[in-house]
């Protein structure tokens, strides 16, 4: 049985499972660490009785199996434990001096701590146990800065020992000294697993996390925040990159455990060792009596809940929030909404209360004079209740709730508007949803998911067999419509994003409604889709615009026809050469790759400073991170737009991207000469950024031309000389 299945047993009081587990652990008795815990917990907790009976009964077996060492360590530790016993006292010391008499360092050790035959106080054998542990092999702690080290050798003559610290300096220490400025550390201490055990402490954070930060917590004098739990266990026990997935799951396991009192934020956690161990259950019902109403209460329960407790923990919080939820329900002192968030909280859990969920749901979604209120769903307070009210809408509107829902859809909260669909559609009543389509369809961007919803049952067949079903034309446009208002929105806004797409498919995949549209409009209807498309912009599904041109060309070619502009007129592509392109595709990717994580990481750092509203530092990362996902973003859009130079038609005679010119200014006979490349390409003094306003003075032109160019001086005539095309 491991260390803490013993102190669990310890813990819950089951004294008599703990004897039982002790008697099988005497007839083979294993790493002695794990009873020194144990009886040292007795002692603590008061149970004397049973720490002198278990650890007699220990120290017999060590004993008669020659683990004398052990047996007197298992031995002082249950005498230095609030434990009195003279007869123990002899027994141990008759140990003492079987164990290590033979030892060199035996008288030393006795001189230091005075223990003896006339002085076999608690306080003699706890002082002989430090001594003895200033030899080879023990871990001790300079409280004067040196931290934790390993005694390595020591020399009687000189009264010295040897120890190497976690720094890897060794130094030479007087014993006397090492006794008074050091202090030996228990087997089960953190320094000391991490410098001798750590594979065990290793996996003893894998498997119980919450056992690490006791003795953590321990290391700290009791208590200690998150900064220096992480600081103990990064990259010494655990690897830094590893360090947030166990921190998720170690603060689930320090809020189980009964030893740990979890304080201050849910961010940075402080955690304190208890005297007595409380458990979830007594804490959830103190915060519970101290909650000031009954959402309070609720939010309580589910975060006690939320903890993993025990059947039985879980019944008696249940118990509470139900006794709760019938006091409120009988004083009427409380909202329908806080009504329903406390019924809906239980039925979760399967309590059933006097009021059933269904009746208050009614209650709440029913104003003043009587009327359907369905945006009082936001009254609640989480949105698992809204969705879980929203499947009870039938149980509490009775025969018409299909009809009062729809008639009443574009009042529904967008937090539970498609949930409101996806019940129409399981309980077969999608249909109704063709009588809202003409109050939703003129509004795609106040309802994106209604639209996209009533446009997806109509492309799956849900309004074939009503009469008041929308032309396929109807549909098309408004999807469109709906495809280029999201296009337009930021593309941080993901879940609106997310419909655009979902939209998308309804018009153009395998089964979509577009492409047979397309085939049966005219021309001027055609034209219009073909607007819609242009209109959306460069986020515009580029899918939705290819089909429709793909049908513009064959039907009405003319409907794109325009005159032919050269090709760096053009202003939704960045015409660039190839190593342009490499250039900028690199600064992305380092502004990307290196640049936004490191970012990141300064804005962990600044917030571990502390107070948010007072941090300059964690205000300048946030202001850098705007600024750095912004460019990004961009980049991003500016690289899809790029197009390579070496891929025109370029003219032989004429100025041009991709040209290099000569000219001559007329006033005072001066000349020069520019390559006009891509805006990424300008990195050397004679190259010109084609969208520049010299360079497009001079775009268009031919040998021989006189053209004006603008200077600060003011207008010059300049002649051009020479046009050679350079890629």
């Amino acid at each position: 049985m491991a260390v803490q299945d013993y102190l669990s047993l310890v813990r819950s009081q089951d004294l008599e499972s703990l004897e039982v587990a002790w008697a099988q652990a005497v007839a083979d008795p294993g790493d002695v660490d794990r009873y020194c815990v144990t009886l040292r917990e007795l002692g603590l907790r008061g149970e004397t009785g049973t720490a002198v009976e278990l650890g007699s009964q220990m120290l017999e077996a060590l004993d008669a199996k020659d683990r004398t060492s052990d047996a007197v360590q298992l031995g002082t530790t249950l005498l230095v434990s609030q434990v009195h016993n003279d007869s123990l006292s002899r027994k141990v010391f008759g140990l003492v001096q079987k164990a290590f008499a033979s030892e060199p360092w035996f008288e030393i050790a006795l001189e230091v701590s005075g223990l003896g035959e006339a002085n076999l106080s608690s306080d003699a054998f706890a002082s002989f146990d430090v001594a003895r542990r200033m030899t080879p092999g023990h871990v001790v702690y300079h409280r004067a800065g040196w931290g934790e080290g390993v005694v390595e050798e020591i020399d009687i003559e000189a009264r010295q020992i040897q120890i190497r610290f976690k720094s890897g300096s060794t130094k030479d220490i007087p014993i006397q000294s090492a006794v008074e400025s050091m202090r030996p550390l228990d087997a089960d201490d953190l320094r000391t697993m991490r410098m001798v055990k750590l594979e065990e402490l290793q996996r003893i954070a894998e498997e119980t996390p919450g056992v690490v930060i006791r003795m953590a917590a321990k290391a700290y004098r009791g208590k200690i925040n998150s900064s220096q739990l992480k600081a103990e266990m990064t990259d010494a026990v655990l690897p830094e990159k590893k360090w947030n997935s166990w921190w998720k799951k170690a603060k689930v396991a320090a809020s189980n455990d009964p030893w740990l009192l979890v304080e201050g934020s849910t961010a940075r956690p402080i955690f304190e060792l208890r005297k007595v161990p409380v458990s979830l259950a007594n804490e959830a019902e103190r915060a519970m009596q101290h909650a000031l109403d009954l959402p309070q209460v609720i939010e309580v329960c589910r975060d006690y809940l939320g903890r993993g407790l025990d059947a039985e923990a879980t019944s008696t919080v249940l118990d509470l929030a139900q006794a709760r939820v019938e006091k409120e329900l009988g004083d009427h002192g409380e909202t329908p909404a806080r009504l329903l968030d406390g019924i809906l909280f239980l039925e979760e859990h399967g309590r059933k209360t006097s009021v059933s969920a269904a009746q208050e749901l009614k209650e709440l979604l029913t104003d003043a004079d009587g009327n359907f209120a369905p945006r009082q769903f936001d009254e609640l307070h989480t949105q698992k209740s809204r969705e879980h009210a929203v499947r009870l809408l039938p149980d509490a509107f009775g025969d018409a709730w299909a009809d009062t829902c729809v008639q009443a859809i574009t009042d529904f909260p967008k937090t539970v508007a498609e949930q409101v669909v996806d019940l129409l559609e399981e309980k077969k009543c999608a249909a109704h949803l063709c009588a809202a389509w003409a109050t939703v369809a003129p509004y795609p961007r106040k309802h994106p998911i209604l639209t996209y919803r009533i446009g997806k049952l109509y492309a799956d067949g849900a309004f074939d067999e009503r009469e008041d079903k929308p032309d396929l034309l109807a549909v098309n446009r408004v999807l469109l419509h709906l495809c280029r208002v999201i296009s337009m929105e930021p593309k941080s806004n993901v879940a609106l994003h997310r419909v655009k797409t979902k939209a998308q498919s309804v018009l153009v995949s395998r089964r979509g409604i577009l492409l047979p549209c397309l085939e049966e409009v005219g021309k001027e209807d055609l034209a219009s889709l073909l607007g819609i498309a242009e209109r959306g912009g460069s986020e515009f599904p580029q899918e939705i615009t290819d089909a429709i041109l793909k049908v513009v060309a064959r039907r009405f070619p003319d409907i794109t026809s325009k005159p032919e502009k050269p090709f760096w007129e053009r202003d939704d592509f960045i015409y660039v050469t190839a190593e342009g392109l490499r250039r900028k595709r690199e600064e992305h990717r380092v502004l990307v790759d290196e640049k936004i994580p490191a970012n990141a990481t300064a804005i962990g750092n600044a917030a571990a400073l502390g107070d948010l509203s007072e941090n300059s530092e964690w205000e300048a990362a946030m202001e850098e991170q705007r600024n750095l996902t912004g460019r990004a973003e961009e980049m991003s859009r500016e690289i899809r737009m790029a197009r390579l130079i070496e891929n025109q038609e370029l003219p032989t005679e004429v100025t041009a991207p991709g040209i290099k010119v000569d000219f001559t200014f007329l006033d005072d006979g001066s000349t020069q000469s520019y390559r006009i490349l891509g805006p990424w390409d300008a990195v050397e003094d004679d190259i010109l950024n084609y969208r520049a306003p010299l360079a497009k003075a001079l775009l268009g032109h031919r040998a021989g031309d006189e053209i004006e160019i603008d200077s600060p001086a003011g207008s010059r005539t300049a002649r051009i000389d020479a046009v050679e095309r350079i890629v």
